[in-house]
């Protein structure tokens, strides 16, 4: 069985368990350093929407923590280094691993005092763009954060649309993100062993040649997975020369599903049935790409998802996808299509970290000091992501894996009102999550669905005081047996 993160057993001391054991020895350079890492950790954890001061209760705890965040000493890089080896234990049992990476923007617009930070959609916004790489499973298990990446834009430089366009190596681009994500997917998997395949999954964006490139160079372990942006040059599998949407098109639909569209700004959530094509290609390099860079073609293989007769008046749902995992069956192309739709999880993670979180409004007055308080931040990100979603994309496993006898029987005993309502076997994840999210203010009408991140995480913020009664009752009962 796959080694969880740990939830504590011991609710007197809460959060502190779980943070002493994700960052304990992080080698900041002091062992004081190391021990305020994991309180403050602890601290966050337990209200992670509150300030630093309603966090780290009183003003002794909010200046050591102010303190730490002012640190030079403090390298973010060492404080998600320590959480990532906690990682590889966790993913070295899965047979494959997502490893999904995506930007988001950290908006300090309201902190007009704050120094060292860039502009982001417009220059009457500032702030900083961060690229985690949140490892997952193909059941939507989130195992923790690999790569974290944080960089500001320059004023004087801002509005030049010249990144994808010029002749520059990637290395001097915005877009050498993606191959930095990469990167870091294929040192975890030279790390994990060939036991475990490592996928590296980017969304548009992602759709650069030079990271096709590097994702297909001899020695290269990691695979990757990209959805299409550029309608490139490419020959199949049958020697056809075309553009890559011109190709696929032509190639017999495999077969047909029925997928849930999630509701837009402005559409409604839909039903839509989708065909899948597949097929196995050879990219061209661009025209412009210099010879020194290498102008061979890519081997890979192309999966295409598409709405062939969507509502009048609405987008058909698209997907083309690029992959360097062999595609050469149908349940082969059903697979990458289902580790595609993974992908969301990094978005849930970006909505965890600004608004479970509220990481936006830290309020540290200088780059370097939220940059290394986003390196606590985006892992307890990961914890809350990890405890809210566990139950709903693992269902069928027991409770026990997540939470211990006292937590899911404290839980039935509050929530039903008796005892005699504890079941005599575990219940399962799905059943429990569904418990704590009734917590959090879940109706659990048939229309509702399952609880949401929010709601769940509301609910849990209630359970360790809920058990902690229940241990309390308990003992007292066994003393006036």
């Amino acid at each position: 069985m796959m080694n969880l993160p740990y939830l504590p057993g011991d609710i007197e001391d809460e959060w502190l368990p779980w943070a002493q054991q994700e960052f304990e020895g992080a080698g900041l350079g002091d062992a004081r350093l190391d021990k305020r890492l994991i309180q403050i950790a602890g601290a966050f954890m337990n209200s992670p929407q509150s300030s630093i001061p309603g966090s780290c209760g009183g003003w002794a705890g909010s200046k050591a923590a102010y303190r730490f965040f002012d640190n030079e000493k403090v390298e973010p890089g060492l404080i998600v280094e320590r959480h990532r080896k906690n990682v590889l234990e966790r993913a070295e049992s899965e047979p494959v691993v997502l490893a999904l990476g995506d930007t988001t923007m950290l908006d300090y617009t309201n902190h007009p005092y704050a120094i060292g930070l860039g502009p982001l959609s417009d220059v009457n916004h500032q702030g900083m763009l961060v690229q985690p790489c949140l490892v997952v499973t193909p059941h939507r298990v989130p195992l923790g954060i690999i790569d974290l990446q944080t960089w500001v834009r320059d004023f004087s430089d801002f509005g030049n649309s010249k990144d994808t366009k010029d002749n520059r190596p990637i290395e001097e681009k915005e877009s050498f993100k993606w191959m930095e994500s990469l990167q870091a997917a294929e040192r975890f998997q030279q790390e994990i062993g060939d036991e475990t395949q490592v996928v590296s999954v980017f969304d548009r964006e992602g759709d650069i040649f030079d990271v096709l490139h590097a994702a297909t160079t001899e020695g290269h372990k990691s695979r990757i997975l990209i959805r299409a942006k550029n309608n490139r040059a490419v020959k199949d599998d049958e020697d056809h020369v075309g553009h890559l949407w011109d190709i696929l098109r032509e190639k017999p639909i495999v077969e047909t599903l029925v997928v849930t569209q999630s509701r837009q700004r402005d559409q409604k959530g839909r039903e839509a049935t989708v065909s899948v094509r597949f097929s196995e290609i050879s990219i061209s390099a661009p025209r412009r790409r210099p010879k020194s860079a290498g102008r061979n073609p890519i081997s890979a293989f192309a999966v295409f998802v598409h709405e062939d007769n969507p509502p009048k008046g609405v987008d058909p749902i698209s997907w083309m996808l690029l992959t360097t995992v062999p595609v050469r069956t149908v349940d082969d192309a059903l697979q990458i299509v289902s580790w595609y739709a993974c992908r969301w999880m990094i978005e849930i993670l970006f909505k965890v970290l600004k608004s479970g979180c509220e990481s936006e409004e830290r309020q540290l007055e200088t780059y370097k000091r939220l940059e290394r308080c986003l390196a606590v931040d985006i892992i307890v990100a990961w914890r809350i992501l990890f405890l809210t979603t566990v139950g709903r994309d693992t269902p069928d496993l027991p409770c026990t894996v997540v939470f211990d006898e006292q937590e899911w029987k404290a839980l039935w005993v509050f929530v039903y009102k008796s005892p005699e309502k504890i079941p005599q076997d575990p219940p399962s994840l799905r059943e429990v999550s569904r418990t704590i999210g009734r917590l959090g203010g879940h109706l659990g009408r048939k229309q509702d669905g399952e609880p949401g991140v929010v709601t769940m995480w509301r609910g849990l913020q209630r359970l360790p005081d809920i058990t902690k009664m229940w241990i309390i009752f308990n003992q007292k009962s066994e003393k006036h047996k």
